[in-house]
């Protein structure tokens, strides 16, 4: 008789460790999803802010019209004298493929990177 009270108590004692509020307990993680999009570049809206950013104006103006650098990337005029087309744009600001731009800096985002190759690739519109 111990044995069916005992094994009455344990399903009893069981059950009351159910927990109907698994969600509450595990929620569902919520993802962030950064877009970037670069199905429509603007040289104007998208590339020549990057550059004025980290490269031309507030970065010690490395890449300005007045440096002594000989890259200028602060006009379209400028970053078309042929550095956006023949690659050495797109090495320098991929770390580890060429001179790792920004210099002394953190690398640009991916996102920027992306925009910056994919605006090179359709050959450095001017819009």
């Amino acid at each position: 008789m111990k044995k069916i009270f005992f094994a009455i108590g344990m399903v009893v004692l069981m059950g009351s460790c159910y927990n109907d509020k698994y969600d509450k307990l595990y929620p569902t993680p919520t993802v962030t999803v950064n877009t970037c999009d670069t199905t429509t570049i603007s040289c104007a809206t998208d590339i020549l802010p990057i550059f004025v950013a980290n490269c031309s104006v507030n970065n010690s103006s490395c890449h300005s019209a007045a440096s002594s650098s000989g890259v200028d990337l602060s006009t379209w005029n400028a970053i078309m004298k042929g550095y956006a087309t023949n690659g050495t744009l797109i090495k320098d600001i991929n770390f580890g493929m060429g001179n790792n731009m920004p210099k002394g800096g953190t690398q640009l985002s991916a996102c920027d990177i992306n925009k910056i190759t994919r605006w090179a690739h359709l050959g450095g519109i001017n819009n």
